[in-house]
């Protein structure tokens, strides 16, 4: 294969590329099309990039995800940080 030439500062992958890595990424791709994506991605470097930081983003996501979905309580101010945050609102829009 004959890849082009990779300066290391790109962060777009080949353009041909670029739907195969997402769902490969993702886990959506069949296997033949995740093999290709992946041999690809080992032998360019664009590519490998690309990979590497859709997938540590995916990961990111789903870990907010997670800590946010656990527990719900967490996520909700008490009643008197309410009255703190409306009192700052009606302050600020005077």
């Amino acid at each position: 294969m004959n890849f082009h030439k990779d300066t290391g500062d790109s962060l777009e992958p080949c353009k041909h590329m670029e739907g195969m890595l997402n769902r490969t990424a993702d886990g959506t791709a069949p296997r033949l099309m995740r093999w290709y994506a992946e041999a690809h991605a080992a032998r360019c470097g664009r590519c490998g990039r690309f990979l590497g930081n859709v997938r540590a983003l995916i990961g990111q996501l789903k870990g907010m995800k997670a800590k946010t979905s656990c527990d719900p309580v967490v996520d909700k101010l008490s009643e008197d940080r309410w009255e703190t945050v409306e009192a700052a609102w009606v302050e600020v829009e005077k």
